[in-house]
């Protein structure tokens, strides 16, 4: 989970203690016992390509860990208990660490692997996890065809002439820059299929920012994929 991404000016609420623009990014373990620091120091080559991680544990005294070289992608493992860091070239022929968080101390070490399936679990990357956690074969196949068939018939159910409230039983709103007249909408279903909407506004309410559930859709784009926007 991150936490935070510190840009300010005097002490992380995070950290205390920590100034801010020490951390380029925090993140916690499930219950925030263990924060995780990418060291950042205002130095905007460590910003692009860090090479320090810091752990911070209640009580404990910080565990630094250089890398020297920059650090790709890290995550948490066994709940916490590990971090596991790749560092260096991209893809599996970099280098991946795992370290224990209570010590900093390397617990497993591997580097210069060529296919990405060769890799340990805790060196995968959590989309490399996320696919191969996806059942394969001709029946998953074909359940997915069908599937995908079935979405599309429900947002083709969707037309210029219907209103705002229409839309709830189909789509739902997600973040990122939008007006009263035109805005993302997401599959209720699967969050990553996505529709762009243009609105009229509703006769007799004002063109502002307030939306009205009577606004009337003018045009609905055709759908399709990306990942998800917060505010």
């Amino acid at each position: 989970m991150v936490l935070a991404c510190s840009l300010g000016g005097a002490q992380t609420s995070i950290l205390p203690g920590v100034k801010e623009r020490h951390c380029s990014e925090i993140r916690g373990n499930a219950d925030n016992t263990t924060l995780v620091c990418l060291v950042w120091d205002r130095r905007p080559e460590h910003f692009s390509e860090p090479r320090q991680i810091q752990i911070y544990r209640k009580g404990e005294q910080p565990q630094t860990i250089e890398t020297g070289e920059s650090i790709q992608e890290w995550h948490f493992w066994r709940n916490g208990k590990q971090l596991a860091v790749h560092f260096g070239a991209q893809g599996p022929s970099g280098n991946f660490v795992l370290y224990d968080t209570a010590s900093g101390k390397q617990v497993e070490r591997i580097s210069g692997i060529s296919e990405p399936s060769g890799l340990p679990q805790w060196a995968k990357s959590q989309s490399q996890l996320r696919d191969e956690s996806v059942p394969e074969g001709p029946t998953y196949k074909q359940e997915r065809t069908d599937w995908i068939a079935k979405v599309l018939d429900r947002l083709n159910s969707i037309h210029p002439g219907m209103t705002r409230k229409d839309l709830d039983r189909v789509l739902t709103t997600e973040g990122g820059l939008s007006t009263r007249l035109q805005r993302t909408y997401v599959f209720l279903d699967c969050q990553y299929i996505k529709v762009d909407v243009r609105f009229k506004a509703a006769a007799g309410t004002p063109n502002s920012f307030g939306e009205s559930p009577e606004d009337v859709i003018e045009s609905v784009s055709k759908p399709y994929l990306e990942f998800g926007h917060s505010d």
